[in-house]
């Protein structure tokens, strides 16, 4: 056997292999990079080739990425034949489910780990589904896990009780925009940018879902506005009232970390307005998108001027052109980016 020689490779030297079977979810990917974060990357990638695939390790790269890192531990794999290495993908990926847990010796180390968060590194579930470990860690993952499903922590408004993102004093003169898709753990060069929602949904979507496994890096920018779940008119009204209520819960939760938070206003038809302006506090600074409205001016207008009327804004944090009938000193804009965007149909 050859001793495995460790180098340090920079991460943009480093290319994905093409056919990898091993699926990579983003909340995986989160997981990984708070297992990263807590331990430290402690598990060398397995490379080979002139181009530096990565037959072993895909999901710590993209983990690596979020985290900013620059170089990674990587030992080479070139000694096997090309179809030992793609044999190797797969057994890498399949040998470990093979077996399961002696559970004795897993609840006996588990009773001196109640305090860590395996929930950061997503095992809760699979550790209960294990075995009930104890009753204090069952009852704290089953209290967690109802307060996911109730999500009634926030004040409310409204008949359809959505969450209130409370007023907040903002610095417009900070307020800089950089897209959710471009924001990445340890960014201390744009730690001064509000990050905005503009973009599709699947993007954003286990903020919502899985809220706490991101908060750690939103905490590091100087303000966000609230995710833009869309309501498309083609969309069902119970589904265009429930990403309102995602909108504002998201929102409101930041707030009670702490966080800075402008709430973004959409809307559908004139049928929206029933709840689509609830849970935004009176004189707030909200934000907006005019891109992909050109062909539903009359209806943009009309949802417009009905928040002008409902919230009376301080300020509206435009993204993308205003149309000219938006004559209002209080508007700030900001270009839409073609790389960022995403169309909204009304």
């Amino acid at each position: 056997m050859e001793d495995l020689k460790i180098e340090y490779i920079e991460i943009e030297k480093l290319n994905h292999y093409a056919n990898n079977s091993k699926i990579h979810t983003k909340e995986q990917i989160e997981h990984i990079a708070n297992s990263i974060q807590e331990f430290g990357f402690n598990d060398p990638l397995g490379i080979a080739g002139e181009d530096n695939i990565v037959l072993e390790g895909n999901g710590r790269v993209e983990a690596a990425k979020k985290l900013g890192l620059r170089t990674l531990p990587c030992v080479r794999l070139d000694h096997l034949s090309k179809e030992e290495q793609e044999a190797y993908v797969i057994a890498h990926n399949a040998t470990n489910l093979e077996t399961g847990f002696d559970l004795d010796i897993l609840n006996k180390e588990l009773k001196h780990l109640k305090n860590f968060k395996f929930q950061d590194l997503g095992l809760e579930k699979q550790l209960l589904n294990l075995q009930r470990i104890d009753d204090e860690f069952y009852k704290a993952f089953i209290k967690e896990e109802t307060k996911k499903l109730v999500r009634n922590e926030f004040i409310t408004s409204g008949i359809y009780d959505l969450p209130i993102i409370k007023k907040q004093e903002i610095d417009l003169n900070k307020v800089k925009l950089m897209s959710y898709s471009n924001t990445k753990y340890q960014d201390n060069r744009n730690k001064l940018k509000t990050i905005h929602f503009f973009i599709h949904d699947y993007r954003f979507e286990y903020l919502y879902s899985n809220p706490m496994f991101v908060a750690e890096k939103l905490k590091q920018y100087y303000c966000l506005l609230s995710p833009d779940f869309s309501l498309y008119t083609d969309m069902p009204l119970l589904l265009q009232m429930y990403n309102t209520f995602k909108n504002r819960w998201c929102g409101a939760y930041w707030q009670s970390l702490g966080l800075k938070v402008i709430p973004t206003i959409s809307w559908s038809e004139e049928r929206s307005f029933d709840f689509c302006f609830d849970g935004i506090e009176k004189g707030s600074v909200v934000a907006i998108s005019t891109h992909g409205n050109n062909k539903s001016k009359e209806k943009f207008l009309k949802g417009y001027n009905k928040m002008l009327e409902k919230i009376e804004p301080s300020a509206i944090i435009c993204y993308g052109k205003p149309f000219s009938e938006m004559t209002k000193d209080n508007l700030i804009v900001f270009p839409y980016k073609h790389c960022e965007g995403k169309e909204i149909r009304l």
